[in-house]
């Protein structure tokens, strides 16, 4: 899909009907990590000695991710802040619902921002105990946790709020990665990420609808409270 992506923007395609660029831009990574500066120090023939510095912003290349490198940022998130394996499901609702009503497209300069935030809010509809924002942060401390908080909020902002999922939908989305997994490549790099895969049953799927909207309820009020 980001290979897609990416091909799509650089040939210059209009792209208006499946993504704004404006999005790209808004939910680039660069917006979100703590930047990096190389130090140069020169030393000057003075009367007496001196020494000049410099410093310059390291420009970060963003370049198309493999497999394993989606694979090891997930995993390391799933195996260090403990997410259960039904946060791959949600987090995947979740990042398909904010490109389709935002149009916000995912490719080598936003895939992590949009993947982290996903499961960030994933985690906070399904587990019993959700993860803070400071954990993500933790594992991944170019993102500060003042950035965390400012994606999340711009996460939210792009879906309208709209955090609910029926039974339906989630059951849906189960089943149709569940036929991914017979592919056996799949299903090692899938089980090694999250830890394992379960069968979905109804009050599975019952309590994602309720506790997604228990959290979209929480995110309005948290909204209001701010205005």
């Amino acid at each position: 899909h980001i290979v897609k992506i990416e091909r799509r923007f650089r040939s210059g395609a209009d792209n208006a009907d499946l993504f704004d660029p404006a999005m790209r831009d808004a939910f680039a990574e660069d917006n979100f990590v703590t930047p990096r500066y190389k130090c140069s120090m020169v030393k000057l023939p003075m009367a007496r000695s001196g020494v000049v510095y410099g410093m310059r912003k390291i420009r970060v290349e963003h370049n198309i991710p493999t497999a394993d490198d989606i694979y090891e940022f997930g995993h390391r998130l799933f195996n260090q802040v403990q997410l259960s394996s039904e946060c791959s499901i949600i987090c995947l609702i979740y990042v398909e619902r904010i490109m389709e009503a935002a149009k916000v497209p995912v490719m080598a300069t936003t895939w992590k921002p949009i993947f982290m935030c996903g499961l960030l809010l994933a985690s906070k509809v399904w587990q019993d105990w959700s993860s803070w924002n400071i954990e993500f942060a933790n594992v991944y401390p170019q993102f500060s946790l003042e950035s965390i908080n400012k994606l999340e909020l711009l996460f939210l902002k792009m879906v309208k709020w709209d955090l609910y999922i029926s039974s339906s939908l989630y059951a849906k989305y189960y089943f149709a990665l569940r036929s991914l997994l017979e592919k056996q490549d799949f299903r090692k790099r899938y089980v090694r990420m999250v830890g394992g895969v379960g069968q979905v049953s109804a009050s599975q799927a019952v309590k994602i609808s309720k506790r997604s909207e228990m959290l979209k309820e929480k995110s309005l009020a948290f909204l209001s409270s701010s205005l």
